[in-house]
This record gives C-alpha cells, structure tokens and sequence, in this order.
C-alpha cells in the first residue's frame, strides 16, 4: 500500500526510513488535523486513527498519521467523520503541554513514532 506519513513529531522526520515520504509540519495537533483534513479533501484518505493509542488531545504535543499516497475522486466520508472527532477531542481536553519539561517531550515523542512504527509495518504487509 503506498502511504506517507503527516507529522509534527521531528523525531519521526529524523528517523522514518529513507525512501519515505514524510510531510512535517511545525503545528500543534489541532492545526495537523486540519492540515489532515486539507489532504482528504484533495481525495487521501486517512489510513490510521488520528487518535491512535488512546493519547488524548492535551496529553501530547505530537501525532503522526498515515495517508493515502494517490488521491482518488471525492472524499473518503470515514476520512471526514475520523478527523473531525478527532478536532472536536482537541476541543474537551485543556492543553497541558506546556508545562512538560524536554524530557517528557521527548519521551512523548518516543510514544508517537513507536505507534506509527506499528501502522508502518501493518501498511507494508498490505
């Protein structure tokens, strides 16, 4: 199945094997889903839970997602639904992001890239 990665997590920037297509963007969770929703809107469709590993909204900083690398006439309505549930958790959970030190944020980003490792390797037996 062909894929890239959407981020925020610069640890998954650095270190998504070579050959990989990784879209990274400096956001916040909410701001990726949108981005997110952008590429599902242009016919991608969302190919992991955008709030995979039950790390709630305010919790983390960092998400990564796989996403359809063709994009295919209309919009996917599972993409859609998916994502904007996703938006409206960011609206229920109160960021408390800020007042992790470096490295609880770099712990944070560990959790991230070992849960997109697993989607990984589940897309690449597809």
């Amino acid at each position: 199945m062909k894929y890239f990665v959407l981020t925020n997590n610069p640890m998954v920037r650095e270190k998504v094997a070579p050959g990989k297509r990784v879209v990274f963007e400096c956001s916040d969770m909410r701001h990726l889903f949108e981005e997110a929703q952008n590429y599902v809107a242009r016919g991608h469709r969302l190919l992991t839970h955008p709030l995979s590993g039950s790390v709630k909204p305010g919790e983390t900083p960092y998400k990564s997602m796989l996403m359809s690398a063709d994009a295919a006439p209309g919009v996917d309505a599972n993409s859609c639904r998916l994502l904007a549930n996703a938006l409206d958790a960011c609206e229920k959970f109160i960021d408390k992001t800020y007042l992790y030190n470096d490295k609880t944020l770099h712990d944070l980003q560990i959790v991230d890239y070992s849960l997109l490792e697993g989607a990984i390797a589940s897309a690449e037996t597809c």
